[in-house]
């Protein structure tokens, strides 16, 4: 949204940490003595407020000042003749004031990015870390990278450090001397200056604490504290500035959270620019020369934030609005054919509102955002208006289309000018304003008035073409084709919508991969049809055999009618003693195949994990080359110039070229790896479109439960289980030793006499068991293999758990090493190299040498690193159940 004028601007004063409530009151009376001084024509009143209100809503430390001007009329102003120099001169004139840093914005501006975001300035760089010193200092290098960007009115970095502390360092060799003990010392500290508890006191039934401490006067320097007493055991007294240092030292001032993380931020205030752009070429300006530790990362707040989340609301509104609009015009017209044609009208809509934009040279704000909505609905409704005309004269059936659009237009040119001038002129007077609010109203304005310029210009010119194309049935020659034009300034009209809206995040982090894999994964999807598969196969294991129905006739002695069978019923081959024992076996089967679906799972964790982390370490060794092609840049001119002033030989020059052109196809092959290792990685994602991982919130470190003895994995569960199946089936096919049984019923008629019924039972028994003893012993043999496939896999997973955590504890040792010493020597190695080189110290050889060998170093802390990632997930693997 615009930044609105609220007419009075506020501004802050910022003195150093631990400054006293004393001194920030006088630095804030002499601010505002400077400020009425030289303005007392243009400032009614200024006030300055320090501190925390009785309600802490806005807590702040006691070394900043707001600072409220209120303005006067300004045709009553004899000094200045706008805000903006007002507050360039006040700027001018607090110049004199050192030690003081200020920070200019509005009152209610600043209240509202507080309230909604935390932070009070229009954009907030925040920066994530854990040391807080690391945290201050980048801070710092923040805010003098984007110190000098057009459109930046003012920085300033959150003072983290700074405060003044008195700190008692005690020296352990003196106590031990003087048999003095640290947590006695510190209860005399604390009981001098904080007070201690020496006893109670009770008045009636009420009870209090008697606390000792040392007098006000006695309370007010440091002295105080180096020239208190304290009891040695021989019932002598030192000062405590005999075993002890005791100095001022400073401190963190404050440490502040966002979700758990530490932060600290870099605030900007916004004047005569976009937040969007703005924030693009910070964003632009960090990456290319800002370094930040591993485990650090920046995100962007403020009012930036808002802008972020109304940017994704329009994106799903302005969708909402078109459908809308097409809906509502088909039900008006009910043809197809001639709602595109109406709707033609919102690309040319858009293109006068995008153009008259352009000509004020305003920014798509979310004001302009609304603007154009109301202007697709109003633009729109002058072609209905048109079309319905056309419509009307041809239902009469005896006009010609010539005709038809010449009286349709001669109709409705009146109310559609009508309409269109009336919209102009009534968005005239916002469009022009300079009122209060009128920051919000020009751009809204300034979008319908451009697009109804435009949209009646299609209105009464493009609309009657296309109506005759299409009403006549001809077919037209593409090159006299408007709605091709049509189209390609619809497209230019998107084109340029998604440059002002941000785009869909399309970076994934490991996190999201494992979500996205989870999901795509046909494997995975396989693994959950076989467990269905599988249960609804557990209905196999009732097994009642074959049923039979028949009808026939016998004779029956010589009689010639004999016996007639009506009907008869068999069933043959009920298996109930197998029943528990095939019920068992499809249970162990869902029990395999949930199993075998866990440990496919388990698989793709682990292979997307090594993945992605190996996309971590290309695109990080992607982005060493590129900071060492910097490195040989600088280290090729300053070659070059040597050569031409001949302070070095043409060898040297060539040298330095040659292995310029080296790191050059050494940056091709890392891209090219990277690109490699982004394909495998989408082997498992099965992502439709190109993507890139996130690696703001990557953990680099982790503390893995290193168990002594690996009794239980997912692995060694599907071989348990693949024992327990094998048992199941040797079990089942015993059981076609068993009987199965056999019934069977039937009704007859006997001479002509009906109601003679007939029934049967019996057992089928397999007398010949040459096959069955076979199968048996088979399936006792596939048991015992199992048993042994188990027992040589839990040995295998063993063996291999143990090297893998033998490799990462190495590996982790190794990282430390290069984290905490190698690295940080390998980067002042590059800095001394190089100035060394520039001042001609060193020549090129050595300097060739001292870079290769640091670039080398952290070569190997990626290759490292990578390792330990894979080494961790192959782990996690093996004892993650």
């Amino acid at each position: 949204i615009p930044k609105l004028d609220e007419g009075d601007f506020a501004f802050q004063a910022f003195l150093k940490p631990g400054t006293s409530l004393t001194e920030v009151e006088e630095a804030s009376t002499t601010i505002q003595k400077i400020v009425l001084e030289n303005f007392p024509d243009e400032i009614e009143s200024i006030q300055a407020r320090i501190g925390v209100a009785t309600l802490p809503m806005d807590p702040m430390p006691l070394d900043i000042a707001d600072i409220f001007v209120i303005l006067k009329p300004q045709d009553e102003w004899t000094k200045v003749s706008s805000k903006k120099e007002l507050i360039d001169g006040v700027k001018e004139k607090l110049e004199i004031l050192s030690g003081i840093n200020f920070e200019f914005t509005q009152p209610i501006e600043m209240r509202f990015n507080e309230l909604l975001t935390g932070i009070r300035e229009d954009i907030a760089i925040k920066l994530y870390g854990d040391d807080l010193d690391i945290l201050a200092n980048k801070a710092e290098e923040i805010a003098g990278l984007v110190s000098g960007i057009r459109g930046v009115g003012g920085v300033k970095a959150e003072a983290v450090k700074g405060l003044p502390q008195i700190t008692v360092q005690y020296d352990r060799n003196k106590l031990g001397q003087f048999d003095l003990d640290i947590s006695d010392l510190n209860t005399i500290v604390e009981t001098a200056f904080s007070g201690g508890v020496a006893g109670k006191i009770y008045e009636g039934e009420r009870m209090f604490d008697l606390v000792v401490r040392l007098d006000k006067e006695h309370r007010k320097s440091i002295k105080d504290l180096q020239n208190l007493f304290v009891n040695l055991p021989d019932g002598t007294q030192i000062p405590l500035k005999e075993v002890a240092d005791i100095s001022y030292r400073s401190g963190p001032m404050q440490i502040s959270r966002d979700n758990t993380n530490r932060r600290t931020y870099v605030g900007i205030n916004v004047q005569d620019r976009d937040i969007k752009s703005l924030v693009t070429e910070i964003q632009e300006t960090l990456d290319k020369k800002l370094e930040l530790p591993t485990g650090y990362y920046i995100r962007y707040g403020g009012a930036f934030e808002n802008l972020e989340r109304a940017s994704k609301r329009l994106l799903v509104v302005v969708p909402l609005v078109l459908a809308l609009i097409f809906m509502l015009v088909f039900f008006a017209v009910k043809s197809f054919k001639q709602t595109l044609m109406i709707y033609v009208a919102i690309p040319f809509a858009a293109v006068g509102g995008i153009f008259s934009l352009y000509l004020r040279d305003m920014p798509l704000s979310i004001s302009a955002g609304v603007g154009f909505i109301v202007l697709f609905g109003v633009a729109v409704l002058n072609g209905l208006v048109l079309l319905s005309a056309f419509n009307e004269l041809k239902a009469k059936g005896n006009l010609s289309i010539k005709d038809i659009i010449v009286k349709g237009s001669v109709r409705r040119i009146r109310p559609i000018l009508l309409t269109a001038s009336t919209d102009i002129l009534g968005f005239l007077p916002p469009a022009i304003s300079t009122s209060a609010g009128a920051e919000v109203q020009r751009p809204l304005a300034t979008v319908v008035i451009g697009g109804m310029l435009t949209a009646t210009l299609l209105t009464l010119i493009v609309l009657p073409v296309l109506y005759r194309w299409i009403e006549s049935g001809k077919k037209l020659k593409v090159s006299k084709i408007k709605p091709i034009t049509v189209s390609i300034i619809f497209i230019f009209v998107m084109i340029g919508f998604s440059q002002n809206i941000k785009a869909q995040d399309t970076t994934f982090t490991l996190v999201q991969s494992l979500k996205l894999a989870r999901k795509n994964y046909p494997l995975l999807k396989a693994a959950q049809l076989n467990i269905d598969k599988q249960k609804a196969l557990k209905l196999t294991a009732y097994d009642f055999g074959t049923t039979s129905f028949y009808t026939g006739k016998e004779e029956f002695g010589n009689s010639e009618n004999g016996v007639f069978n009506q009907i008869g019923i068999e069933q043959n081959d009920i298996d109930l003693f197998g029943i528990s024992a095939k019920t068992k076996l499809a249970e162990n089967k869902i029990k395999s195949a949930e199993i075998s679906k866990t440990l496919t799972e388990k698989i793709l964790i682990k292979n997307v994990e090594i993945a992605w982390y190996n996309v971590y370490y290309t695109k990080k060794l992607k982005e060493l080359f590129a900071q060492t092609d910097s490195l040989y840049a600088d280290f090729l001119r300053a070659a070059k110039l040597k050569y031409k002033t001949n302070e070095s030989s043409k060898i040297e020059y060539l040298s330095a070229n040659t292995k310029y052109n080296r790191l050059k196809v050494d940056i091709k092959i890392a891209q090219s790896n990277y690109l490699i290792a982004l394909e495998i990685l989408n082997t498992y994602l099965l992502y439709p479109s190109d993507f890139d991982i996130n690696t703001e919130k990557i953990q680099t470190e982790f503390k893995l439960n290193i168990i002594t003895d690996l009794n239980k994995s997912s692995i060694l569960d599907f071989y348990e289980n693949e024992k327990k199946l094998a048992k199941s089936e040797w079990k089942t096919e015993r059981t076609n030793f068993f009987p199965k049984m056999d019934i069977s019923y039937k009704r007859q008629i006997i001479n002509d006499v009906p109601g003679f019924n007939g029934w049967q039972a019996g057992f089928s028994v397999p007398l010949l068991f040459f096959s069955q003893s076979g199968k048996t012993k088979a399936s006792e043999l596939n048991y015992k293999i199992a048993e042994e496939n188990f027992k040589q896999k839990s040995l295998e997973i063993k063996s291999e758990y143990n090297r893998l955590v033998n490799r990462y504890l190495i590996t982790e040792d190794l990282i430390k090493h290069y984290k905490n010493e190698a690295i940080p020597v390998a980067e002042e190695q590059i800095k001394a190299s190089k100035l060394a080189y520039k001042l001609g110290n060193i020549d090129y050889i050595q300097f060739i040498r001292n870079t290769e060998t640091a670039i080398e170093t952290k070569k190997e802390f990626l290759e490292f690193q990578n390792r330990f990632f894979e080494l961790s997930a192959k782990i996690r693997f093996l004892i993650e159940d």
